[in-house]
């Protein structure tokens, strides 16, 4: 899987060559799973963020936004440019431990889209690639041992205290990335604040960001089935007793239509709709956690009620993804949630499900909409502390390694050497060969990556339907407060704490319990140890 576009994923080479339909899209799998940005430290606004600096040369066919929706391309630009004329190493050899997902790659000595890459560097970059699944395990080993490789992944949950591990052993790059300073590095400065946010510990920048999409959306709907109901943007639903309504014209339980339904209610969208924190809410210098606001509770009490007056598919909560899938495309439901990536992707709900569109937010209880941005990053790379001279060597690796869509690095990171890994069609879009899949899975991209963008040949229709939802959404969009803030408490026991308030609202929805039960729940949360993940949250947030 790749990190650095929202792209087609043709099949198994996009699969593995390219999170392609990752960086925004396949990763569409993750967003689901909470966000990984929480085992961070200290208030970006601690810092001067890195100047923002837009590529040059490049014209995407729908234009991104400093503010991070993703530029989109209907075709690879022709005559790509090449973003770094001047190799960072001069014959030296750095070292990386990063995550990998799929089958290994071939390696060094019989792969051509390796070798040239190492030729753009100027050297070699050692690479430790651990399997997803080991890669918690390799990474406390190899801290142990202190024989630290000088480009480390922080997955955001492995390292226990990541915070003492950063100021012990990793470099504050605070003095060469804050502010224009960034602009010696130019592919980084391409990368919007929205993800330099992500990468501020102890009001320091300490590490590269990994981009994701922004935000995971409120899932999809179909589109035409609503506009039967008489809305054509579910933006203009004016409240929640409107949306109930629209509910109750989608659902003909006697025809085995819904109006919704989703593994676990997908509360997701409720939630947002409702104004529900991304997480925690911040009221000078004080938290309050999400379920503990009252927006949480008449999310659920609104999803309750569909439920009880049949609007939501029986059953549905207790669905796997592949049945949710499908009762999606074959029209039982008109509405489920799912992570915005799962939209773009050749296979996605755009292309399999003509109709259907990405759900825009309303006001359920009034005032203003709003969007989590809750898939900012994939994860983010810290650097071994150094000499100054080999500190600027290792970001000239990422700043190569972080050449944006359109550029001849980009292209060689993620489809190979032209010839031996693809060919390019009448358009300009690389075919890949045989080849292709084991030259291309080296995981540089897990190393360092641009922003996303939106990139899928040969369909337009879909590129500006994901477009026009990124650029609606991401300014409606709020952050997790906590993003950058460290909580033990949190990192060693905080979702297995507030796992009984997430069943004890499942159980009020379903009918077997009542909402004094979730209260009751969201009390013992707070004695089990949600107060001090408060405490510690709020004394990182106040330094």
């Amino acid at each position: 899987m790749s990190i650095n576009e929202i792209t087609a994923d043709r099949r198994t080479f996009l699969k593995y060559a390219g999170f392609g339909a990752l960086s925004i899209a396949a990763v569409g799998s993750l967003a689901g799973c909470g966000t990984r940005e929480e085992l961070v430290a200290s208030a970006s606004d601690a810092v001067k963020l890195p100047t923002f600096v837009a590529a040059k040369g490049l014209q995407p066919d729908l234009a991104g936004t400093a503010e991070g929706v993703p530029a989109a391309f209907f075709n690879y630009p022709k005559n790509p440019v090449r973003s770094v004329t001047t190799p960072p190493l001069n014959g030296e050899t750095f070292s990386a431990i990063t995550n990998i997902f799929g089958p290994p790659p071939n390696g060094r000595a019989k792969n051509p889209a390796w070798q040239e890459v190492e030729k753009r560097l100027g050297g070699k970059l050692d690479i430790t690639a651990v399997s997803a699944d080991d890669f918690s395990t390799k990474i406390n080993t190899t801290i142990a041992g202190n024989d630290i490789p000088d480009m480390i992944l922080d997955d955001g949950y492995s390292i226990p205290d990541i915070i003492g591990f950063l100021q012990a052993k990793c470099q504050d790059l605070t003095p060469f990335l804050s502010g224009d300073k960034i602009k010696d590095y130019p592919n980084l400065a391409a990368i919007p604040e929205l993800y330099w946010k992500q990468t501020v510990r102890n009001g320091k920048i300490y590490t590269l960001p990994i981009p994701r999409g922004g935000t995971a959306g409120l899932g999809f709907y179909n589109a035409k089935r609503y506009a039967e109901a008489g809305i054509t943007d579910t933006s203009e639903i004016k409240n929640a007793d409107d949306y109930l309504s629209v509910m109750k014209e989608l659902t003909d339980a006697k025809a085995k239509q819904w109006a919704f339904g989703s593994t676990g209610f997908g509360l997701s969208t409720f939630h947002q709709l409702f104004g529900v924190p991304n997480q925690w809410r911040e009221v000078k210098g004080k938290l309050i956690n999400a379920i503990e606001t009252d927006e949480y509770l008449e999310s659920i009490s609104f999803v309750q009620k569909a439920n009880k007056a049949g609007y939501i598919m029986p059953g549905s909560d207790a669905w796997t993804k592949s049945q949710m899938v499908n009762a999606f495309t074959t029209g039982q439901v008109a509405q489920i949630y799912d992570g915005l990536p799962a939209f773009f992707k050749s296979d996605g709900y755009g292309a399999t499900v003509p109709d259907s569109a990405p759900f825009l937010p309303f006001a359920a209880g009034g005032g203003d909409a709003i969007a989590w941005l809750d898939n900012i990053i994939f994860a983010s790379t810290m650097l071994k502390k150094n000499d100054d001279a080999s500190i600027k060597k290792l970001l000239g690796i990422a700043n190569l390694l972080a050449a944006p869509f359109g550029t001849e690095e980009y292209l060689l990171i993620n489809y190979g050497v032209e010839g031996a890994d693809y060919a390019l069609d009448a358009n300009g879009n690389p075919i890949p060969t045989p080849n292709a899949l084991a030259d291309t899975t080296v995981p540089w991209k897990y190393i360092a990556a641009p922003s996303p963008v939106l990139y899928l040949p040969g369909q337009e229709q879909i590129i500006r339907k994901t477009h026009a939802a990124y650029s609606s959404l991401i300014p409606l969009g709020i952050e997790d407060p906590t993003a950058t803030l460290f909580s033990p408490t949190n990192a060693s026991k905080g979702g297995t704490i507030k796992q009984p308030v997430s069943d004890a609202a499942q159980d009020f929805i379903a009918g077997r319990k009542s909402i004094d039960d979730v209260k009751a729940a969201i009390k013992t949360w707070r004695s089990a140890g949600g107060d001090k993940i408060r405490k510690e949250y709020e004394k990182a947030l106040n330094k």
